[in-house]
């Protein structure tokens, strides 16, 4: 079977004629819209509010106005008793670097175990004096 396609045509329409387009100058896009700006006055202040509390900050711990709320040490709380052995901490030591050089040979985890009791913890700093436990 075999199908014929006709192209047919439309009558034209008897109304009216269609108006012509115009353009025209002006309209809603004439008036560029209000600019607005890239940073409010209230995003300038709080930037300056916030770069001022914390160069404030910094100044206050850098004088060391937070030091006394810093607990002290507790290698650095605990006075030697009178004639005790004691050892003066270095730049860079550790209980583990002490009690190898108090005991050269061996097993260290004791002493390292005991200095730790004996001095209030493990927290030293260069200057300390801890107590060598017997």
């Amino acid at each position: 079977m075999a199908a014929i396609l006709e192209p047919h045509r439309l009558p034209a329409s008897a109304g009216a004629p269609r108006p012509e387009l115009r353009v025209l100058q002006g309209g809603r896009s004439a008036r560029p819209a209000p600019a607005r700006p890239l940073v409010t006055p209230g995003a300038i202040a709080a930037f300056v509010a916030v770069t001022v509390l914390l160069m404030v900050g910094f100044v206050a711990i850098g004088r060391g106005a937070f030091s006394a709320a810093a607990p002290a040490t507790p290698a650095a709380a605990t006075a030697p008793a009178a004639g005790a052995r004691t050892v003066t901490v270095r730049a860079g030591d550790t209980l583990w670097s002490i009690a190898r050089r108090l005991r050269p040979t061996g097993d260290v985890r004791p002493l390292v175990d005991q200095l730790a009791e004996a001095n209030g913890g493990t927290a030293i700093a260069p200057g300390d004096r801890l107590v060598i436990p017997s």
